[in-house]
């Protein structure tokens, strides 16, 4: 994989992650950024990119992701069942590991593939929270303001109360904020 397609591989990831869920569903799953799926404003999916750099070689990428597949409601810890949502409850169908997988598996290597503007602009086009409220928690703050945008480099830009426009290259988010 190029190494200028390392930072963007969570938000390739989830856009693989919403494909495969459309295409095995017909729901059409939100975004969060940097890395969340979304289905009736609940989390349904999480990714995660460890990059591994390597002396005079090309840098490496390790993808995780976790999917709330097969969870009734009862199947989650009381402080999630408002905030969580399974494919199963969505669809109201089991859908077999081996499917979602697949259909993930067939979509990724389209999604790495496709040029950067492209699959950035299918992204801001399913994410939630642009023009909206949202508060971004960092690892030593917490700061809330519009969610205004997504760069070509996949940070988000934070229109903050002051008129001040703050970016992030990484956090967590929340909305509304």
């Amino acid at each position: 994989m190029p190494a200028d397609r390392l930072p963007l591989l969570s938000l390739l990831g989830a856009l693989a992650t919403a494909d495969a869920v459309r295409a095995l569903t017909e729901i059409e799953p939100s975004l969060k950024w940097p890395n969340d799926l979304l289905l009736q404003n609940r989390k349904l999916a999480g990714l995660l990119v460890e990059t591994i750099a390597r002396p005079n070689q090309t840098p490496l990428a390790l993808l995780g992701l976790g999917l709330n597949l097969h969870q009734r409601t009862a199947d989650f810890p009381a402080e999630l069942k408002k905030s969580a949502v399974s494919l199963r409850q969505a669809s109201r169908r089991i859908i077999p590991r081996t499917q979602i997988l697949a259909a993930f598996l067939e979509s990724l290597p389209t999604r790495l593939a496709q040029p950067i503007p492209d699959a950035l602009q299918d992204w801001r086009q399913l994410c939630f929270h642009l023009g909206r409220s949202t508060r971004v928690r960092t690892s030593t703050e917490e700061i809330i303001g519009t969610a205004e945008s997504l760069d070509d480099s996949g940070h988000l830009h934070l229109r903050l109360p002051d008129g001040s426009l703050r970016i992030f290259t990484s956090g967590e988010t929340d909305f509304p904020a």
